[in-house]
């Protein structure tokens, strides 16, 4: 991520996805400490924001986008599930190079009252319908201008095999 000194902050919001079926079967061990997560290559994740702030790297892991000092940057998480099966959740950012631009990142959530979702009674799922449902994000305040390469930290849960209607952690990344 590279920053620069400019006035007025902005919001800078970057969606993580997760290929979980590609780390399940590339590190089926993983790690079960959240200090000692499993290292892995670049091929399951997919960063995107918006096009505005991506300067290279849009879809991939190695995303490049710029922020200013005093922008706020918010990470979320899904895999490629949606959460419903594989879950992931971003769980630490950790500074690996160059500047240390990020403030300390914390878990940061909005709850929608009348959140839209499909109509099951209903083959295209409209009209639509709304439920209460909670957003998180995993936020920082940009500190100062530079470059940083960082790790991104995620917890895998999968369906436990035992109760459909959960999920179990299956390791750290």
């Amino acid at each position: 991520m590279k920053t620069t000194d400019k006035s007025s902050s902005q919001d800078i919001n970057v969606l993580v996805v997760i290929d979980t079926d590609y780390v399940k079967a590339n590190y089926p061990n993983p790690s079960k400490d959240p200090n000692n997560p499993t290292g892995i290559d670049h091929n399951s994740q997919h960063m995107i924001v918006l096009n505005a702030n991506a300067l290279s790297g849009q879809g991939t892991a190695d995303l490049n986008f710029s922020a200013r000092a005093g922008d706020n940057v918010s990470f979320r998480s899904t895999s490629i599930y949606q959460n419903s099966d594989d879950a992931v959740m971003i769980y630490n950012v950790k500074y690996w190079a160059g500047d240390q631009v990020f403030n300390n990142f914390i878990y940061n959530a909005v709850t929608r009252k009348l959140a839209v979702v499909p109509n099951y009674n209903s083959p295209n799922g409209l009209p639509a319908n709304t439920a209460n449902i909670t957003f998180s994000s995993f936020d920082s305040r940009v500190k100062t201008t530079g470059t940083e390469n960082f790790y991104m930290m995620f917890a895998l849960y999968v369906i436990d095999p035992n109760n459909s209607d959960s999920q179990i952690l299956y390791g750290y990344y």
